[in-house]
């Protein structure tokens, strides 16, 4: 890889939706930003794995910088959903309850709501929520409903954020390790995989790796965690509209199954999830294990009964979440450096971006970072354009201005060439990462079908041999 530039005013350490949240609150000022980030592409850590609920914030106590970052962002969600065309659906949210003291916890987070002005808060009983859920499980005595909830496509959140930034100046390195910093004459002097990049500001946001990274420049205030790991299924259309609203059950710490949610994704599945209080094998340990798997059917079985989940699982993953030992968000300078800025997250990060991008750009600004707002800054992008979401003029039209948007690769989500060809263009070098753009792959068949036409796309736009296209980066040859 060669870089444009070997220095930089703010080196972003990170591509997941925290650093590129940074990038694009950064790229409205007339400084120079690099970002880095270890993988092939953006939002493949914590962003990749996670369900992409928007949190009203009911699960946060008052006072945590959890809840003030996703008040703030709430408030800011709305206007960069409509600028950046980000795929997002509002589907409010119910937390059944199924016993007296599951209803208090109800209360308790009605009141954390309210104290950030979220509306329509609302304590339902069983008619109620057979109203609005018919599907549920019966034994449910009370929900609390959350209207203004919503889910989010995520992949499309994270390409929104990088593609907005780097087209206003941010200098994008994917493939690119960090392997050591030092500080010396007020510059940080970082050692990558591929070169060396001096920084007056540091951005920590290598989410898992945050600590890591923190280590490496001597600026280690704080302990990240990974014994929580995340488990999703997603579960084919036919199972899309069984529920119509994120399903949830108040946390539990004393069970093996702390957290569970059943919920429609933004493109019409049904996707569950549960967290798991089992440590991790590693930091890298991404595996779905067959108990971990049963566990979750099970979890959304107390939620949605009577349903024979199994038989309809698309895909499975799993990762695991940078909790830290505040038991909160950090989003502060270093104490030791205050040129090295911490934002080091748990869940929910996506929720949370638009408010710790705000957040990061003042603590640079209070420590001397020289900011002038750009003239010329655009805060629009433009989604890609898509078969499956047009109606048929809107195809026609499609089709009569790039006739490769006529022609279908993926036949299970209905994904045209037109629409991987633009995909390569904003940035996908890998099969995953068309998959993340366009969804090519996502259904049912998994690749089996569109994945070979999908790799010599990828060779032809990219000037490559087949065998050189990856599923996921170095050392994921899609042909052997």
């Amino acid at each position: 890889m060669i870089f444009v530039a070997k220095t930089t005013d703010v080196l972003i350490i990170g591509g997941g939706i925290t650093g590129l949240s940074v990038a694009r609150a950064l790229s409205k000022y007339d400084v120079s930003v690099t970002l880095v980030e270890k993988e092939a592409d953006v939002g493949w850590g914590q962003s990749k794995a996670s369900h992409a609920v928007r949190h009203p914030g009911a699960r946060w106590a008052p006072g945590t910088i959890a809840q003030q970052m996703i008040a703030e962002s709430n408030q800011l969600m709305a206007q960069l959903i409509e600028d950046l065309h980000i795929e997002y659906k509002k589907t409010g949210e119910l937390v059944l309850a199924f016993s007296k003291e599951e209803v208090a916890s109800l209360n308790i987070m009605k009141k954390q709501a309210e104290s950030i002005k979220v509306g329509g808060l609302e304590i339902i009983g069983k008619g109620e929520i057979r109203r609005l859920e018919p599907n549920i499980n019966p034994a449910a005595v009370a929900a609390l409903y959350m209207p203004t909830a919503g889910v989010f496509n995520p992949f499309d959140l994270v390409s929104a954020f990088f593609e907005n930034a780097r087209e206003n100046g941010v200098r994008m390195l994917m493939d690119t390790r960090v392997i050591g910093i030092v500080f010396e004459k007020n510059k940080f002097i970082v050692e990558t995989s591929c070169g060396e990049i001096r920084a007056n500001y540091i951005v920590n946001a290598a989410g898992l790796f945050a600590e890591k990274v923190a280590r490496m420049a001597g600026a280690e205030d704080f302990h990240i965690t990974y014994d929580t790991k995340a488990t999703c299924l997603i579960l084919d259309t036919l199972l899309g509209d069984i529920v119509q609203h994120i399903v949830t059950a108040p946390n539990d710490p004393k069970t093996f199954l702390r957290y569970k949610l059943a919920t429609p994704t933004f493109h019409g599945k049904l996707l569950i999830y549960t967290s798991f209080s089992e440590p991790a094998k590693g930091i890298e340990d991404r595996a779905v294990s067959k108990r971990v798997f049963d566990a979750t059917l099970k979890s959304a079985e107390t939620l949605i009964p009577d349903v024979d989940f199994e038989r309809h699982v698309v895909a499975s993953y799993a990762g695991l979440t940078a909790r830290n030992d505040r038991g909160d968000f950090i989003v502060e300078a270093s104490r030791k450096y205050p040129a090295f800025v911490h934002a080091a997250l748990p869940p929910p990060g996506i929720t949370c971006s638009p408010a710790v991008g705000r957040r990061v750009v003042e603590i640079l600004q209070n420590n001397g970072l020289g900011m002038t707002e750009k003239t010329n800054f655009n805060p629009y992008r433009t989604s890609i354009g898509s078969l499956i979401k047009s109606t048929p003029a809107q195809i026609e039209a499609l089709v009569r201005e790039d006739a490769r948007y006529g022609r279908v690769v993926c036949r299970c989500e209905k994904v045209s060439e037109g629409e991987i060809i633009e995909a390569i263009k904003r940035g996908a070098t890998t099969l995953d990462g068309v998959k993340f753009r366009t969804r090519a792959g996502m259904g049912r068949c998994q690749t089996n079908y569109c994945g070979p036409e999908v790799t010599a796309l990828l060779a032809r736009e990219r000037n490559l041999g087949v065998e050189d296209i990856t599923k996921k980066g170095c050392g994921s040859n899609y042909i052997h």
